[in-house]
């Protein structure tokens, strides 16, 4: 009987509904979360930020090459005093031009750098942390998404059953109304049916609303128009079997939050070993053009062209305790990543101990659920059955069908609350993959 129902309003919904209203099943609506979500694209923006980050480190081991030119104009004349040794004192001699010219190529090299080595590796584990931080994100994502879809689903499945009450009501109340004309029934029948009708009205109208509201939530996060129309494609019917069991090291090793800490220890480890570079001297090399001329007149002469090669040693000998703060700071951080890992560990341990439980609850329930709903239905029936025949009054009549649309509200809600602890089983173990 349920499926009856169910049926018949979907055709009266389908009918209500826009000529051009699209359809959308599960993995079309994830398909569109995935290209519209804002919350993955600022996950894909930190993507690219590391990328960022990673060029920006390997600058420092590439070689740097800079370039100058410039243009002089003495207002004055230079001179240079030389005593000749012949008695009559310094001469004085003119050494500047009118103009003078110059330009130099500079070419530099690091060749030991701990801090810039460090760096360079610590970009990469940063971006393959960025990585697992982004799996992270969109398995959030997507989970949330699945379950909207299916509390959707819900949403309808009871405003469908507020209308088929209400139509029930109301074709109840026509058949009263025709027995008390004919005088086969009291007033009081007319009216409790007329109350029983009346009152499933603001019901449908409040089940209507919140299913409404859940699509304009959907469309939101798929990037659909909210005037657009939409129907969706997937039952609460249908559910799969229980997932199996995994070993704990297993799930560790597929939860991408928990990786991205293992890289993060990693990475602070890399750290403590840049601030202990701190320490060590840095070595660069160097070569240089440098081309330079003067002249009174707007021409290149007395030319100069020099060519310098070199290395310089810089040892830094005293920094007042900074770079001992450094280190011990960079071990603190260490530390601190080496304690959330064995706390996640711990809290991912009964994270799926509880999904698990859940999950056996939920499953036992849809069984005790759909009994109970095969239950009502067979009590409604027969209620609705001797109501006709005055052997049930409307009173009765009321309760049955208040006990008929809580079965099947509860059945459908034992099934959307079991699909919820799988899409959290799913997360839980890393199973949200994104396609390829």
């Amino acid at each position: 009987m349920k499926k009856t129902i169910i049926l018949i309003i979907n055709m009266m919904i389908l009918l209500a509904l826009p000529v051009g209203a699209e359809e959308y099943d599960i993995d079309r609506f994830i398909e569109l979360v995935e290209q519209h979500s804002n919350d993955l694209k600022l996950a894909e923006q930190e993507l690219d930020y590391a990328g960022a980050q990673k060029k920006e480190a390997y600058s420092g081991v590439l070689p740097r090459i800079s370039a100058n030119a410039g243009y002089s104009r003495n207002l004055s004349d230079i001179y240079m005093y030389m005593d000749m040794g012949d008695g009559n004192g310094a001469t004085k001699l003119p050494i500047s031009r009118d103009n003078e010219y110059s330009a130099n190529v500079v070419l530099s090299q690091t060749l030991f750098n701990g801090t810039v080595f460090n760096a360079v590796k610590a970009s990469r584990q940063y971006q393959k942390l960025s990585d697992f931080v982004y799996d992270a994100s969109y398995q959030e994502i997507i989970t949330f998404a699945k379950k909207a879809f299916y509390q959707t689903l819900l949403l309808k499945v009871v405003w469908d059953v507020s209308q088929a009450s209400e139509h029930n009501a109301y074709e109840n109340y026509v058949d009263i109304k025709s027995a008390y004309d004919n005088g086969l029934v009291s007033e009081f029948d007319l009216l409790q049916a007329e109350v029983r009708y009346k009152d499933y009205v603001p019901r449908t109208t409040e089940a209507e609303r919140n299913y409404n509201i859940a699509l304009i939530n959907m469309k939101n996060l798929a990037g659909i128009p909210v005037g657009e129309g939409i129907r969706l494609d997937g039952s609460l019917d249908e559910y799969p079997e229980p997932p199996k069991m995994a070993a704990l090291e297993t799930i560790l090793n597929s939860r991408p939050d928990y990786n991205a800490l293992l890289w993060e220890e990693k990475l602070r480890h890399t750290n403590v070993s840049a601030e202990k570079s701190a320490y060590l001297p840095v070595l660069t090399g160097s070569l240089a053009y440098a081309y330079s001329a003067q002249s009174d007149e707007w021409s290149l002469d007395e030319e100069n062209n020099a060519w310098v090669a070199g290395i310089n040693l810089s040892l830094p000998l005293f920094t007042g305790g900074s770079r001992s703060a450094r280190v011990q700071k960079a071990r603190i951080e260490l530390d601190k990543t080496r304690i959330t890992i064995d706390k996640t560990k711990e809290d991912i341990e009964k994270e799926i101990e509880n999904i698990r439980l859940r999950l056996e609850e939920a499953h036992k329930r849809i069984f005790t659920a759909e009994a109970t709903l095969k239950t009502a239905e067979k009590a409604f029936s027969i209620a609705e059955a001797t109501s006709r025949a005055g052997l049930t009054t409307q009173l009765e009549l009321k309760d049955s069908r208040v006990v008929l649309d809580q079965a099947t509200t509860g059945y459908y809600s034992a099934v959307y609350e079991y699909l919820d602890a799988v899409f959290d089983w799913e997360k839980a173990i890393g199973a949200v993959k994104k396609d390829s």
